[in-house]
């Protein structure tokens, strides 16, 4: 890949990283589909293999968006003359026990449930455009 290419993937990412994700899957399944040719004729293990092979590779793009998008987010904070990040993090979790009793029988149950949210938010000022030895 060329080194434009490669600068041009980041800035998509930078501007739009699921946009990106989702064009690259897309690309994936469209490649992969002509490869198989025509799908009514492929016996049913080669159709779980390929789908196997578009899940890999869904993944595989997954995670190169998500480094792609933090090499994106470094190169922002090193460009930048003031970086602001803030960060949340929130555990909620919720629970129950009951116990009904009538004539014929005793019931018992429980229930739970929980959920993890992070999120960052980061707000870039300035930006360092040309980097020479002068303070």
């Amino acid at each position: 890949m060329s080194t434009t290419k490669k600068v041009i993937n980041v800035a998509q990412i930078a501007i739009n990283p699921y946009g990106y994700l989702f064009g690259k899957i897309a690309e994936a399944v469209a490649e992969s589909v002509d490869e198989s040719g025509d799908a009514t004729k492929l016996e049913l293990s080669q159709l779980r293999l390929n789908a196997e092979k578009q899940e890999l590779q869904m993944r595989m793009a997954e995670a190169q968006a998500r480094v792609a998008q933090e090499l994106a987010i470094a190169k922002r904070i090193e460009m930048a003359t003031e970086v602001e990040i803030e960060e949340f993090y929130d555990i909620q979790g919720e629970g129950s026990l009951g116990v009904k009793a009538d004539e014929k029988a005793v019931t018992l149950g429980a229930s739970a449930s929980g959920q993890k949210v992070c999120k960052r938010v980061y707000h870039f000022r300035g930006g360092n455009i040309g980097v020479s030895g002068e303070a």
